[in-house]
């Protein structure tokens, strides 16, 4: 087996800020009781500078995710690991965003659990994640037909682990004190957990090694013999042990 992706954590972006201080609020007042001015505000810029940059209300709750799906295909455009360590490692660099926002990654799953529309949205989001992993791995994998939809399971497997984990992290209630050690741990079990689905999925996708290394079977000799005329069996049989090689 390969060893376990080892991911890069990347830094904030200058936008976190504002998208923190707006979902805080939305999961402070209320989605629907919050007003753009109020959202504006809080984030520090005026009312026409926060629909250029976020759109709407809707819009800064998934914010973030704009930054980090753009972050993911970075990451894979310059990953140096296989196709499927290479898709491990970006879902990894995902969980790790949310483990270092955690306020806003939790105040974010409240507003979901509280205002249907946004579940849905949620669902947009995880699906873009899906195919920026099958663009990917189509880019990268071997040419084969067959292969195209165990590519497509593999990219929503990867998501549905991913997304498994991080619901058990924010349903979790944080804990007294340091939770660096126990996030640590979560992001060391979804590592081995990505790594155990590549490892399943590696002989449909890219083959075995004994596949490989296995001869080739020589192709069969085809004999055709014609005769002008009536031909006895040992004439026949004569024929065809000239022809053979």
């Amino acid at each position: 087996m390969t060893s376990p992706p080892s991911h890069r954590p990347v830094e904030g972006h200058p936008a976190d800020g504002p998208v923190a201080a707006a979902i805080g609020l939305l999961a402070k007042q209320g989605f629907d009781a919050t007003s753009v001015e109020e959202l504006a505000e809080a984030s520090g810029m005026s009312r026409s500078t926060f629909f250029r940059r976020f759109g709407s209300k809707e819009d800064v709750v998934f914010a973030d995710h704009e930054q980090i799906l753009h972050q993911v295909n970075e990451r894979l455009a310059g990953s140096r690991l296989g196709p499927l360590a290479a898709v491990a490692d970006a879902a990894l660099l995902v969980f790790d965003h949310h483990l270092r926002n955690p306020q806003t990654s939790r105040a974010r799953y409240g507003l979901l659990q509280a205002v249907p529309a946004l579940r849905d949205r949620e669902l947009v989001t995880s699906h873009r994640y899906e195919r920026a992993f099958l663009h990917y791995l189509n880019d990268k994998l071997p040419r084969n037909d067959r292969r195209e939809y165990k590519a497509v399971a593999f990219a929503a497997a990867v998501v549905a682990v991913h997304n498994a984990f991080l619901r058990e992290w924010l349903r979790a209630a944080p804990g007294a004190g340091d939770t660096t050690a126990g996030d640590r741990e979560r992001a060391t079990a979804l590592a081995a957990e990505l790594q155990a689905l590549a490892e399943t999925f590696r002989p449909a996708l890219l083959g075995s090694p004994a596949d490989a290394a296995a001869p080739a079977q020589p192709s069969p000799t085809v004999v055709v013999t014609v005769f002008p005329g009536p031909a006895d069996k040992d004439a026949i049989a004569q024929a065809v042990r000239d022809a053979l090689p």
